[in-house]
């Protein structure tokens, strides 16, 4: 194998590292935005109960005064605008997870690339060690054929 050949080979085994690196932090990335999207989820489905279980306790109130019914309703009204805000949140959450996905893809495709080139790089290096090996063993038998020849 030639030195430029080599050296070549290296270069890629480097890329290929570097690739790697790319493609474990995007993964880092989805598992974390993920995780985010799995905790909105959470708060939002945990507001909406709350707001379930005061609806329903305003209902089943008895003996309830204008003012005990009122503040129910308020809080309502601030859980439904905390829900919102959880909402918007889970949104760009989840944009930010498509994101994060496919910039894991993109980084494994290219990684793969990477890896084909070095595949086939190595592959015509050992092809040219091949024909090089065979090149001079034919020089050999061929000079042994003429020495041969000249001693008979």
């Amino acid at each position: 194998m030639k030195d430029g050949q080599r050296a070549g080979l290296k270069r890629l085994e480097r890329l290929v590292q570097i690739k790697q690196t790319y493609v474990s932090v995007a993964e880092a990335n989805v598992k974390s935005a993920e995780g985010e999207v799995r905790r909105l989820e959470t708060a939002e489905q945990e507001i909406a109960g709350k707001v379930q279980d005061t609806q329903a306790g305003i209902a089943y109130l008895q003996t309830a005064t204008g003012q005990e019914v009122q503040s129910g309703e308020q809080y309502i009204q601030a859980l439904e605008i905390h829900r919102k805000l959880i909402h918007q949140s889970l949104e760009d959450a989840t944009s930010n997870l498509e994101q994060r996905r496919t910039e894991w893809t993109e980084a494994m495709r290219e990684q793969k690339i990477i890896e084909n080139v070095q595949e086939r790089r190595l592959h015509q290096c050992e092809r040219d060690d091949d024909v090089a090996n065979q090149k001079s063993q034919d020089e050999m038998t061929v000079g042994r054929f003429v020495r041969n020849r000249q001693t008979h």
